[in-house]
């Protein structure tokens, strides 16, 4: 659009937010509404949309581009689409992908829209849906234009590397490097690469290590390592790279130099699970309580591994309780994550012989669409056991832990302390509320996502929780974290 298009009232708009004025913008336009005359100027609600969108009023955002869409309803898709874009930069997956879907009913080919819902699939991590939005679009692309593939050129780029990286995920990882090959044909055509020559490197390095081919993934990793070294990503997977081939002390060399570079707290779960796959429990649990404190966004796959640790101590209960607790509410539904700790929870049941309480968890996970063919195959080998079985002659064992040894029950007790309150207000259309605490009445903002409660339990004013104190990784902030229901007070 031209800037010298639209109403005067949309020009001064315009230049506000440029300008950064967004005060002045809600001042005099805030209280628009459909009783003002500017409600049917399609570039003055455009602009208050954009607006708000920079303030973050999502109830606003949606209002505004919604009425966009009646007054321009042959462009609804960029509206829906820009809705979704907002809650994708909230880090708000399942909010973004509902818009982006919306968007898509009426432009199915909408290749910017298509690679925004496979990044939010990507990180649910449902890598099988993730990889059919990146293929439509890398199909879309194909079949434009010229001139049109020319524009949307470094987007196409990311589409299909992040194609890749699904299609590594789901275990197609022939296809993933003959991806990788065409983002690189596309890429290297430009002066400054969208996609760094190092990251297709360890992306080729990462599917060598899922055809457990460490040799040429080494190859691989260390080029890239080499053209930066200071990539922990890079070398986190030298690191496993190094185990699988065998190479302990260079692997453990390369995780721990992982963990001590900017952004390395993603490696400490990794370092955690090579530590206790070689016994040495004491040094993976300090690793993985650290992991914890440092790494908040890796919390379900810090828990998965500390629970995998109590089964090495020789604690079912405990490690089937926090599998629980992941199960309930803390691990994103269909995931690959959803698959692993479903997984677990009916395998350590049906060490002990429950196979009646075994079976829905195994059932589920062989039902969800991330599951790869080797784990669906894994899983109906166990369902066909437990099917093959007589569960009333079944013999069950009792889930008890083995002592903690003190090294590691000091270890392990480092976890941060639970305090207890009472829910103060919930908004259950927008996923938060508050919980006060303490005698003098503080409250803490608290997010649905935070709760270890059943899939059909939803907190109101009142119920009693306990809840650990932590911060948001995003904006820095105080939250109520790992909240769970807790007895009335007698």
């Amino acid at each position: 659009m031209n800037r010298q298009e639209g109403s005067a009232d949309a020009r001064e708009l315009r230049d506000l937010r440029e300008r950064g004025q967004l005060d002045r913008i809600v001042a005099k336009w805030g209280r628009i509404d459909r009783d003002s005359p500017a409600w049917d100027d399609l570039e003055v609600i455009l602009e208050l949309a954009r607006t708000y969108s920079l303030i973050g009023n999502e109830a606003r955002i949606e209002q505004l581009f919604l009425r966009c869409v009646e007054l321009n309803p042959q462009r609804a898709a960029l509206y829906h689409c820009q809705i979704g874009w907002y809650f994708q930069r909230k880090k708000r997956w399942l909010r973004a992908l509902a818009w982006y879907d919306r968007a898509l009913e009426t432009f199915r080919s909408y290749h910017l829209c298509l690679f925004r819902k496979g990044y939010c699939l990507e990180r649910l991590h449902r890598p099988r849906a993730a990889a059919e939005a990146f293929a439509a679009a890398d199909t879309c692309f194909s079949s434009s234009p010229p001139e049109q593939r020319e524009r949307s050129r470094g987007i196409q780029i990311q589409v299909i590397f992040h194609l890749a990286r699904n299609l590594r995920e789901i275990g197609e990882t022939a296809s993933a490097r003959e991806a990788l090959d065409r983002c690189a044909a596309l890429d290297d055509r430009a002066l400054e690469p969208v996609i760094r020559h190092e990251h297709r490197l360890a992306s080729y390095g990462e599917t060598f290590l899922r055809d457990q081919q460490p040799e040429a993934a080494i190859r691989c990793l260390e080029e890239a390592r080499d053209l930066d070294p200071r990539s922990s990503v890079i070398w986190e997977r030298l690191g496993r790279a190094y185990e699988q081939a065998e190479r302990p002390s260079e692997a453990e060399d390369a995780l721990r130099q992982a963990s001590r570079l900017p952004r390395g707290e993603v490696a400490l779960v990794t370092l955690g699970s090579f530590l206790r796959r070689h016994g040495r429990l004491a040094e993976a649990a300090t690793v993985l309580i650290e992991s914890l404190d440092r790494h908040p966004r890796g919390e379900v796959q810090t828990r998965i591994e500390l629970a995998e640790l109590q089964l090495a101590l020789s604690r079912p209960r405990s490690a089937l309780e926090e599998f629980e607790r992941l199960a309930g509410g803390r691990v994103p539904p269909g995931s690959t994550l959803a698959i692993i700790v479903e997984t677990r929870i009916g395998q350590i049941l049906m060490e002990h012989g429950q196979l009646a309480r075994a079976l829905p968890y195994l059932r589920t996970a062989s039902n969800q669409e991330a599951a790869g063919e080797a784990e669906k195959q894994r899983l109906l080998e166990l369902l066909t056991q437990i099917d093959s079985s007589d569960q009333q002659q079944a013999p069950t064992t009792s889930i008890v832990d083995a002592p903690l040894p003190p090294t590691l029950s000091f270890i392990l007790g480092r976890e941060r302390a639970r305090l207890e309150g009472s829910v103060s207000s919930y908004f259950a259309a927008r996923g938060f509320g508050f919980i006060a605490f303490g005698e003098q009445g503080e409250t803490v903002f608290f997010h649905v996502s935070q709760c270890e409660l059943p899939a059909d339990d939803v907190l109101g004013p009142g119920d009693d929780v306990s809840f650990v104190m932590g911060v948001n990784a995003r904006n820095r902030r105080t939250q109520a974290e790992m909240i769970r229901r807790r007895p009335p007070r007698k």
